[in-house]
């Protein structure tokens, strides 16, 4: 299910700029091939009138009109990556805004359809009925029924086409809604997402974290190698820190700042994780983290494999839109002039008072682009979440200074900043 998600951001992000800028695209032609297949595909599942009515039959069998239209897309996906493996003909077609338009529109009609049938087929494993609401991260598919296709492999085995299918369900995996939250719309249902993770077995509540994934208890060993490993440990029901980091990314990104904080504070993230339990620095990353599930409970909570990519990249988005905001830079809708501001993600207990300042005056710093200190001023004592300053003073190394009373600022100002140009320092009031 992560490609289906990231599906749907891609799709979107295209029909939203072919629907911003109406112009035609010229593609190659054997991507224009590709999409009529699609398309082709597309007609004939709706004209067969098909709709998930039984669902109960369809965790057993696919119904023969999904695989039509999968065997089809397939099918055209396979031959395009083969067509085009070395290269393209250089043969091109125009493709005009309005009619890739309806094309995007019908696409990701389709795609959120089966987003939502997966829903309802869910996920089922130990404790776990598939009624959580969360999206399943993995099925399984096994051909049922074939047609020898004459030809043999280079061992010998006769080569079949696949003619019929069944779908297998597997336990809850964090990633699944975690690329879901990436799809949301409004910070209620991403909220609803949260709580439905918070309330399932990939919570860990000894810990306050979250596993990669729920229990394995009970699971083939077709899963791979995770079901090598004792529970608690690796990609068996482990803390994967890159994976929790990413889906708390996704909780501030969709505006969820209470709940982000807390689960920050709560000890989910570093460096607000005891050091004593943690076993090693709280500045210092981890591959994994041993969950509450496993056998030796001394271990629960100790960091293993010291890591400093995945979960390092997470956490610097993270501070980004703390900090500094989504967009700081825009263009003004009405003239189209570069403007900037600055929209942080601070809790009220972020702030400290400044030595030698009244105590009403709390502060925090940050240094942006490395060289242009940035100062929050919060004498209202308020959680700041995602609202821009009432006035900014800015400083530049001839020593001028700037008052700025609007929320964002303005063009020349908004330039030097992004070119780094003699700025000194920023102090942001709110």
């Amino acid at each position: 299910m992560p490609e289906p998600y990231e599906l749907k951001v891609l799709l979107v992000y295209v029909l939203s700029v072919i629907e911003r800028f109406e112009r035609s695209i010229v593609i190659p032609v054997e991507l224009g091939e590709l999409m009529d297949k699609i398309d082709s595909a597309l007609d004939e599942l709706e004209e067969s009138g098909y709709e998930d009515e039984d669902l109960n039959s369809l965790l057993l069998d696919v119904p023969q009109e999904l695989f039509s239209y999968w065997d089809k897309v397939s099918t055209a996906r396979e031959e395009y990556r083969s067509l085009v493996a070395f290269e393209f003909s250089n043969a091109t077609q125009t493709i005009e805004s309005s009619n890739l338009i309806q094309i995007l529109t019908r696409w990701i009609k389709e795609v959120d359809t089966g987003l939502l049938r997966a829903i309802k087929i869910g996920s089922h494993g130990h404790g776990d009925d598939g009624t959580s609401g969360i999206t399943p991260t993995y099925f399984s598919y096994n051909i049922t029924n074939w047609t020898l296709t004459g030809e043999t492999n280079k061992d010998g085995y006769e080569l079949v086409n696949a003619t019929a299918m069944s779908v297998g369900t597997f336990p809850l995996f964090l990633e699944g809604p975690m690329r879901m939250m990436k799809t949301s719309t409004t910070s209620d249902e991403a909220r609803n997402i949260y709580q439905n993770v918070l309330e399932s077995g990939l919570r860990d509540n000894k810990l306050k974290m979250y596993s990669i994934s729920a229990s394995l208890e009970g699971q083939s060993f077709d899963m791979g190698r995770m079901m090598a490993f004792s529970p608690g440990w690796l990609e068996n029901q482990s803390i994967w820190t890159h994976m929790s980091y990413k889906y708390y990314l996704e909780l501030l990104r969709n505006g969820l700042y209470i709940e982000f904080f807390n689960e920050m504070r709560g000890g989910g993230m570093l460096p607000f994780m005891d050091p004593d339990v943690y076993g090693r620095s709280p500045m210092e990353c981890s591959s994994f983290i041993a969950s509450s599930a496993f056998p030796d409970p001394s271990r629960h909570g100790q960091g293993f494999l010291a890591r400093l990519s995945g979960s390092t990249a997470e956490f610097l988005s993270m501070w980004i839109l703390m900090m500094i905001g989504p967009s700081p830079f825009f263009l003004e809708e009405k003239t189209g002039d570069l403007r900037m501001h600055l929209k942080p993600a601070l809790p009220l207990w972020l702030f400290q008072p400044k030595a030698g300042n009244d105590d009403d005056d709390l502060t925090i710093g940050f240094l942006l682009f490395g060289s242009i200190n940035v100062t929050y001023h919060n004498p209202k004592q308020l959680d700041l979440f995602g609202v821009a300053p009432e006035r900014y003073v800015v400083m530049f190394s001839n020593q001028t200074k700037v008052i700025i009373e609007d929320s964002a600022m303005p063009a020349d100002i908004a330039a030097d900043i992004r070119r780094v140009k003699q700025v000194e320092s920023i102090h942001a009031y709110f």
